[in-house]
């Protein structure tokens, strides 16, 4: 039974493994047969096409240097409104309110003039008393002037009187009593006459002081006649009010701000300019002119069409030591111009400014992308690729200014172009130019 039962365990693993000896040849058979049935595929010859790149043509142009900057417009004539004289507003002009708009010659504010105007009057009282007591010292003088000639005869006759006196004294027609009397009214003359001259020779002194005290009562009716013109502030220029520090019925001080007022249509913008690149516009001071420029309003892009003429008006006589710029100013030329019904330039607008400078002519104007290490520019030449060292004017914005290593008509490759090497070949893009 034991032999039986292992001949029965070999003749089955003889089968399996004779079953799978069949498939593997089948499998490899049909190998065969699939591998001898596959066509081989037909060799073709790659052929490099050269690299298409867009061009566009250099062509000279004449470009105006301009130096750009920012600045904030300001007024160019503030005045701050002052009270000169003491006292409490009793007027103030509608139009005195920030912003409002104000003519020259308008008054804007008026001050009690109450006892200013009897200041004057009494000014001119004191006036008219100077000059009544000139006129009254003049008629002393006239007076004293008749009584010398009357007391000059005076002394005449009692000198005579003497005279004759004393001869009949002498013949004794006369006494002593009588002779004596005769001499003290000669000497009485004499000493009246020499009072009246006295008197006479103070006349000058007194006139001086008459004078004088004319000249300081006309000099208080003045001060009296300034005190109450400088009740009444008036605006110097047609202008605009920036600010507004006091209210009708307030008191008032000599020297308190009421307010403050700049010119109309007058403005002025401050900028810095960097050393380098005053060489741009420098060209128009050595002549002895001053650039023009433009302004616009930045940081505002729907004003950015509107634009105002200007000029340089002045430059600062010193270098800021902190930004090593040179200041200068701009004078707006059209303030006037508004942007919109109820918008015109007004001060603290934040504006940007384009000053004019030189004109450079037969350049090249690129954009600055096109520019490769070492002021290398990709050209294309007879259909490969030539690179082109170039002299750089000037790198502005987005562009890059050219004035030598380009010709004119030299196709500049416009197109990325990457493992670029000299002399490689390419082709132009039918829609480059």
């Amino acid at each position: 039974m034991e032999k039986s039962s292992g001949v029965k365990k070999a003749a089955s693993f003889f089968l399996r493994f004779l079953r799978v000896v069949i498939v593997l040849a089948i499998a490899v058979a049909l190998a065969k047969l699939l591998i001898s049935l596959k066509k081989e595929p037909e060799k073709k010859q790659i052929s490099k096409v050269p690299q298409s790149v867009k061009v566009m043509v250099a062509t000279p142009v004449s470009k105006v240097m301009t130096v750009e900057a920012f600045g904030t417009v300001k007024p160019r004539k503030l005045v701050k409104i002052a009270a000169e004289v003491p006292g409490k507003i009793d007027y103030m002009n509608p139009s005195f309110i920030e912003g409002g708009k104000i003519n020259k010659g308008g008054l804007l504010i008026r001050i009690d003039q109450r006892s200013y105007q009897l200041g004057l009057q009494t000014g001119q009282v004191r006036v008219r008393q100077a000059k009544t007591d000139i006129e009254n010292l003049k008629q002393n003088i006239e007076n004293l002037k008749s009584d010398i000639e009357l007391s000059r005869a005076n002394v005449e006759l009692a000198k005579k009187e003497l005279k004759r006196i004393k001869a009949l004294n002498r013949n004794q027609f006369a006494s002593t009593t009588r002779l004596d009397k005769a001499e003290q009214q000669y000497l009485q003359a004499r000493i009246q006459l020499q009072n009246i001259n006295n008197n006479l020779l103070l006349t000058d002194t007194l006139m001086e002081q008459k004078n004088a005290a004319l000249a300081m009562a006309l000099v208080d009716f003045k001060k009296a006649d300034l005190a109450l013109e400088k009740t009444r502030i008036e605006s110097p220029f047609d202008g605009l009010v920036l600010g507004k520090f006091a209210e009708a019925g307030e008191y008032i001080n000599p020297g308190q701000v009421i307010g403050s007022i700049y010119q109309k249509d007058s403005l002025d913008v401050d900028v810095r300019i960097p050393l380098e690149k005053m060489k741009w516009i420098e060209a128009f001071f050595k002549n002895g002119r001053t650039p023009a420029a433009k302004v616009v309003v930045a940081n505002f892009d729907s004003l950015k069409s509107y634009e105002w003429d200007a000029r340089v008006a002045r430059v600062k006589a010193k270098i800021d030591e902190k930004t090593r710029t040179l200041p200068m100013t701009l004078e707006i030329l059209n303030p006037e111009v508004k942007i919109k019904d109820i918008f015109d330039l007004k001060p603290g607008t934040f504006v940007k400014c384009s000053i004019i400078g030189e004109t450079y002519k037969d350049i090249f104007v690129l954009p600055r992308y096109l520019l490769k290490q070492n002021n290398i520019i990709y050209t294309i030449d007879n259909g490969h690729l030539k690179m082109k060292k170039v002299d750089i004017l000037r790198k502005f914005e987005e562009n890059i200014y050219i004035n030598g290593g380009l010709d004119p008509g030299d196709k500049i490759i416009s197109s990325p172009l990457p493992g670029a090497l000299e002399g490689m070949a390419l082709n132009i893009k039918l829609n480059g130019k």
